[in-house]
């Protein structure tokens, strides 16, 4: 693994370890897996110290890392480090406002758990699940190489959690989780043909296994897709047959079932998605097929499925960028709603005016000011949303929190729901407020929620709640590659056209008002009063 070196350009990033022991052999091994996933790590390391006093940290890194043993301090601490591992990533948060990545060694799983539930109220501060990797291996302390390299990590111990630091932690850490999974079918969901051999296709263990992992991602929020090369009748017919697939076919939000390229199949998927290809990966078991789309479209990531499946499903497991820090009830109901879409489209084709589409879907606005509970999800729609994101500010969490909190700032979310599913917080402003001068400094809508006519509407709601008394509102903005859709909305609604980079003005009394549309609008007291 050592010998191992990318070809391909690699996002350089600092990453700073204040630790106890030695952090050398998961470094070394780290670096490998971390190219996998497009990172080159550089490490800035802090001296040993088993107080963690944070003493002279100098520049700011990409991302701090905790990595520390608890044995050191147990003993005189008991039951107490939880509370005072909690005090060191409140130290180094006020010191930094990089995210910051806690590996505690020696944690049982409650305690763990537990001092996870304390960190969450960080911004930006995660807390690595190690307690549940070391339970797995049967030796994960190794007291010969404590005196040889000053760990008591086994070298098994060392590797997995490379594995899940570079693959998985790291990753989740630095960009959003991916949004869809597209598949091909013969020989990778199943053992053989449905062309050569029919509805008798085999569902090994290990593709029973794939499955049902696949299934689970779909639960958790990721999108599926199918690309085959087959006949739709054929496949249609092929999962009606059989019910032993975990999968059925409605699983599936976009299929692609035809003979031309699959690069353009997986274009057409991603369409119907609303994401972009840099989203998404794709498995397939023909390599042929996986360099065509790697030549055609080159942001797309590839697995190769395996003839052995459970191999394949652990090579999907450990993909950067599919395993995430948590499930938000938003992630369980993404893929319902964009399945409502199809719905909503047909609703609007046969309503006489917008105002009729309007009354029969019976959308409802919820408003939150400077909402602290919804930290996690306003910072996950700055970095997510593309289309509909004005000013491109791909805000930190330790940023949100400053807008939640600030005095002069301010933080609102938007939630959506109509009566065909619940799209949960759709929207996110972020700016500045005094004697009701409202400054804009970011304002995105998810793409799951545009094609309602509802932004000016969203938009006019959130500034209203926020300050009733306000006439108008100066947006910043900047152009970048996939975000016409929001400035297009920008430019019509000021009145005027937009230079790459700037700010425009909008009269809030030519926005809709809710009293003039078949909309239930919520406002939710303001949470930092």
């Amino acid at each position: 693994m050592l010998g191992l070196k990318p070809t391909w350009p690699c996002r350089e990033v600092t990453v700073r370890a204040h630790r106890n022991h030695s952090f050398e052999h998961v470094i070394s091994a780290a670096g490998a897996w971390a190219a996998y996933a497009g990172i080159k790590m550089n490490w800035a390391e802090a001296p040993y110290d088993d107080a963690l006093s944070m003493q002279g940290l100098g520049e700011q890194p990409d991302l701090e890392v905790i990595w520390y043993d608890v044995e050191a301090v147990q003993a005189t601490l008991g039951d107490e480090v939880t509370g005072w591992l909690l005090s060191r990533a409140q130290a180094l948060r006020k010191l930094s406002s990089a995210p910051i990545l806690m590996i505690t060694i020696g944690l049982g799983e409650a305690t763990e758990q537990s001092l996870g539930k304390l960190i969450s109220a960080v911004p930006g501060v995660r807390l690595a699940p190690t307690s549940q990797v070391l339970a797995g291996m049967a030796n994960p302390f190794d007291e010969r190489l404590r005196r040889l390299s000053g760990s008591r990590l086994s070298e098994t111990a060392n590797l997995m959690l490379a594995k899940e630091l570079a693959c998985r932690w790291l990753p989740a850490m630095l960009a959003p989780r991916l949004k869809a999974v597209i598949v091909d079918l013969d020989q990778t969901l199943y053992e053989g043909v449905l062309g050569e051999d029919g509805f008798q296709v085999r569902l090994s263990a290990g593709h029973a296994a794939l499955q049902s992992a696949l299934k689970a991602l779909k639960d958790s929020g990721v999108f599926l897709g199918m690309v085959s090369k087959n006949a739709r009748e054929d496949v249609e017919a092929l999962f009606t047959a059989r019910p032993d697939f975990p999968l059925r076919l409605a699983d599936f939000s976009a299929t692609e079932i035809g003979w031309g390229s699959k690069s353009e199949a997986i274009q057409r998927a991603c369409q119907q998605l609303r994401i972009d290809p840099s989203a998404v990966v794709f498995i397939d078991d023909n390599p042929g097929e996986l360099l065509e789309v790697a030549a055609h479209l080159p942001q797309v990531g590839l697995i190769h499925a395996a003839p052995d499946a459970e191999q394949t499903r652990r090579n999907l497991e450990f993909f950067p960028g599919i395993w995430t820090w948590g499930v938000s009830h938003t992630d369980m109901i993404r893929v319902a709603d964009l399945n409502a879409e199809i719905q909503r489209r047909n609703i609007g084709l046969q309503a006489a005016d917008k105002t009729a589409y309007l009354r029969e879907l019976a959308p409802k606005l919820e408003i939150w000011i400077r909402p602290v509970a919804l930290r996690d999800r306003l910072h996950e729609l700055s970095n997510k949303t593309n289309q509909f994101n004005l000013s491109l500010s791909r805000l930190d969490e330790v940023t949100v929190d400053a807008y939640l909190h600030h005095p002069d700032k301010f933080a609102v979310a938007v939630g959506l729901s109509d009566r065909l599913t619940d799209s949960g917080i759709v929207g996110a402003m972020f700016g500045s407020i005094k004697d009701n001068e409202i400054t804009v400094e970011e304002w995105l809508i998810s793409c799951r929620a545009l094609g309602r006519e509802l932004e000016g509407l969203m938009t006019a709601s959130a500034l209203r709640a926020l300050a009733p008394e306000a006439k108008a509102a100066t947006f910043r903005y900047k152009s970048g590659p996939r975000n016409s859709p929001g400035l297009d909305w920008l430019a019509k609604s000021s009145g005027g056209a937009l230079e790459h980079e700037g700010s425009a003005s909008i009269t809030l009394s030519t926005l809709p008002a809710i009293a003039d549309l078949p909309i239930n609008l919520t406002i939710h007291p303001n949470e930092r009063s």
